[in-house]
């Protein structure tokens, strides 16, 4: 009896972990594709969510209006930035402004550069599944689930001298990359030495811009309103891609930028030819 007492126990303890990491994701076993660039891609399943900010988070824009958006399939999506060593595999020559390294991502790309970096990488491998990500695919893999300003939490300071709770372990951004390493040495870091979401994307926060595909309007003169404009912060639309517009969309906040512009329904553009050395992209392996 006492054998079968302890059996019973351990079987019930055991059963209890299982549950908890299957409900948390801890120890979940992560679908990656590895390409011939040797790029890592992680699995991002299909489902919805609520795109947008609450009028209540700190730092929101008049264009962040909440709704919410269906992502149709699952997509692998960069496990980071593209970095300057992929882009010199596959395209010549580095263009970053910061040439500081293989690990570093690839900065100062137009829009219009990583499409054509994408079409390079689609010949090689004989595909056409490449892609930059949509705003709503880049937003849904940010949050991976989380509902707050950030991926870790919210919004608490937009000061470059205090930490972000919610940001000093997973983003390069002013506090990290400016004044503690060293001290007012801003510039982007390598890929990956932060910690990653919880779908095992890292630098969604910061570091570089990144390029989305999505068009926009950037002004409403019956409104008198400035920024991203577009016609997809509609409730339930499916797979949202907004063409319309000379501007193009960019997603994530930048190493010298603050916390405001981390956020992940924060929303800015540029025109398709722009470069900044702040500005990247991150890549879309579909299905």
């Amino acid at each position: 009896m006492k054998f079968f007492s302890k059996f019973r126990c351990s079987f019930f303890i055991l059963t209890g972990l299982i549950l908890f990491f299957s409900q948390t994701g801890i120890g979940a076993a992560q679908d990656i594709h590895t390409n011939k660039l040797g790029m890592r891609f992680v699995l991002v399943p299909a489902g919805s969510f609520t795109m947008g900010s609450p009028e209540s988070e700190r730092g929101r824009a008049w264009n962040e209006t909440q709704h919410k958006v269906i992502i149709s399939k699952s997509f692998y999506l960069g496990e980071t930035e593209v970095t300057q060593g992929q882009w010199r595999k596959l395209a010549s020559p580095n263009p970053s402004s910061f040439k500081l390294g293989d690990t570093y991502p690839v900065d100062s790309i137009s829009w219009d550069e990583a499409m054509q970096f994408i079409s390079f990488l689609n010949k090689l491998e004989g595909t056409n599944r490449y892609r930059l990500p949509t705003e709503a695919e880049w937003e849904y893999a940010c949050r991976a689930g989380s509902i707050t300003a950030f991926a870790k939490g919210p919004v608490t300071t937009f000061s470059c001298n205090e930490p972000e709770p919610a940001l000093v372990d997973t983003a390069w951004y002013c506090y990290t990359s400016g004044l503690q390493s060293p001290a007012r040495n801003f510039k982007p870091h390598p890929v990956k030495t932060r910690k990653p979401n919880k779908w095992g994307l890292y630098d969604m926060h910061g570091n570089v811009q990144e390029w989305v595909l999505d068009a926009c309007r950037w002004r409403n003169i019956w409104k008198a309103k400035v920024g991203v404009i577009t016609d997809t912060y509609k409730d339930n639309l499916v797979d949202p891609l907004e063409k319309k517009g000379d501007h193009r969309i960019i997603r994530g906040g930048g190493w010298y930028q603050t916390a405001k512009y981390q956020r992940s329904a924060y929303r800015s553009y540029y025109k398709p030819m722009a470069k900044r050395n702040s500005l990247g992209f991150r890549i879309v392996r579909m299905k």
